[in-house]
């Protein structure tokens, strides 16, 4: 009996896992604003461009390395 309550409780945290797997990094992007360095950066003569391969937003280099959404 005990087998079959461990083997429930790792199928809903199974379950649980590709949830979040889903749709959590989409919420770091829109909601904490961590993107990821996209794909095919481009340089302007003063900062590092390109486009987040998660959310599909204009994301900015700052000076530290990390990316951030650009906003006109």
């Amino acid at each position: 009996m005990i087998f079959l309550y461990l083997f429930l409780i790792a199928g809903i945290l199974f379950m649980l896992c590709g949830i979040f797997n889903k749709y959590l990094p989409k919420w770091f992007c829109d909601h904490m604003g961590w993107h990821l360095a996209p794909n095919n950066q481009n340089f302007d003569g003063c900062s590092f461009e390109g486009v987040c391969p998660r959310c599909k937003k204009k994301v900015l280099q700052d000076s530290q390395g990390n990316w951030f959404k650009y906003e006109n």
